[in-house]
């Protein structure tokens, strides 16, 4: 896999205060001296140098309108990479990122970053190898060990779930696999129910369920609904169709064969996993930990890096997981019982934009953001896992879009 990387050191080419309409002269070098510009027109960023002696015998007004027309043009004429470095400076200096980072364009990585901490009471730096909790980014993963299990003749996307789940009575009958992947089963939401206490596990969100569901939310394919519990069901349904824990399932069919190296299932049974190194979940200021602390799998329960996401997701323009028939199913929007369209397909949120097709998922829970978007039919990738409650990464992936398109677009405000 090839990759073209930009260096994402500090740069000292960029200031360390960001400010508008501020002259920084920088050090005598051996060359002519210069005049650093910050201009923020707009909130539009953009960095420009002027030499002394273009601003002898000017305004200040006019110097300030011509370094805003100048800055304009220049901010879409620096290298894509460079752009997207300029951005990310800025959460970082704002102390308002701690995490990993990667952006590919057709089909090869033009940015990756590391920054802040890995675990900080430890003093571990994050890498670029750093696992973080997915947390529902894993829905992709569970999607497709179910359209496996379909490929291979062991399951049905229409057949209902009543032959799994026997101790669901009626309900079981009148839900099917289609109606877990794509979130129209009626359910209700463990989260919601508040059955997300520490150290739970699937067997116990089950229990929790048979002995609990009283009725449907609504009827299976009337509405959309986000719900966890579905997909909790679905890893269940892996294991017995699979004949092994959901945990194994997916070491044996996606991890291990795309040799992911740094992802795993968090499950107990799984060896060794209490003695990886991963990153751990905090607050928004880093000052406490907020980290991961269920035992459940399917809906979420997986770590993985930039490196491995990236695997996977090129992995997924070809047929070693599973075909491009089953695929461009999975990437369809869910039809309703009414005929109306929802933004989700099997594991995947599903939209469009100037490049066609765009299938993503975001993934939160404790302290841990994160987001996988693939623009399909030109292969831009966008990857962000946060350990610092970030809830600034959709803010980011509208500007990392926007650059990629070629755009203008907007610095976020101090």
């Amino acid at each position: 896999m090839q990759k073209e990387k930009y260096s994402a050191k500090k740069n000292e080419n960029y200031p360390s205060e960001h400010v508008v309409l501020k002259i920084k002269r920088s050090k005598n070098t051996s060359s002519s001296r210069f005049v650093n510009f910050i201009v923020n027109k707009k909130r539009t960023f953009v960095s420009c140098v002027v030499t002394p002696t273009k601003i002898i015998g000017l305004s200040i007004l006019a110097i300030f309108s011509n370094v805003f027309s100048v800055c304009a043009q220049q901010s879409l004429r620096l290298p894509k990479q460079e752009q997207i470095h300029q951005l990310i400076r800025f959460y970082e200096e704002e102390k308002q990122f701690n995490g990993n980072i990667l952006v590919a364009e057709g089909g090869r990585v033009m940015y990756e970053n590391s920054i802040g901490w890995e675990n900080k009471l430890a003093g571990t730096a994050l890498t670029l190898e750093t696992p973080f909790y997915l947390a529902s980014i894993a829905k992709s993963f569970t999607a497709v060990a179910i359209i496996q299990l379909h490929e291979r003749g062991k399951l049905d996307y229409n057949q209902n779930i009543g032959s799994y789940f026997p101790e669901l009575g009626s309900f079981g009958s009148r839900i099917t696999i289609k109606n877990l992947l794509n979130h129209t089963s009626g359910l209700p939401d463990y989260f919601a129910l508040g059955w997300d206490e520490p150290g739970v596990t699937n067997a116990q969100i089950y229990s929790k369920l048979i002995n609990n569901l009283k009725s449907l939310l609504f009827k299976p394919g009337n509405k959309y609904s986000y719900n966890n519990t579905g997909y909790i069901l679905l890893s269940l349904i892996v294991e017995q169709v699979g004949g092994m824990p959901y945990y194994k399932f997916v070491n044996d069919n996606i991890i291990e064969p795309l040799q992911m190296e740094n992802t795993w299932v968090h499950d107990l049974r799984n060896p060794g996993v209490l003695q990886k190194n991963r990153a751990i979940g905090y607050d928004r200021k880093m000052k406490k930990e907020n980290d991961y602390n269920l035992l459940t799998w399917g809906d979420g329960g997986m770590y993985s890096n930039l490196e491995d996401l990236f695997i996977f997701d090129k992995a997924l323009y070809t047929e070693s997981l599973v075909s491009n028939a089953s695929l461009q199913e999975a990437y369809e929007e869910t039809e309703l019982n009414n005929g109306s369209k929802k933004d989700y397909g099997y594991g995947w949120v599903i939209g469009s934009n100037i490049n066609g097709k765009v299938v993503s998922h975001s993934g939160g829970l404790a302290g841990f953001r994160n987001y996988f978007e693939r623009q399909i039919e030109v292969e831009n990738t966008i990857i962000i896992l946060t350990n610092n409650s970030n809830e600034d990464i959709f803010k980011i992936r509208n500007t990392l879009v926007k650059i990629l398109d070629g755009r203008p677009y907007e610095m976020p405000k101090k």
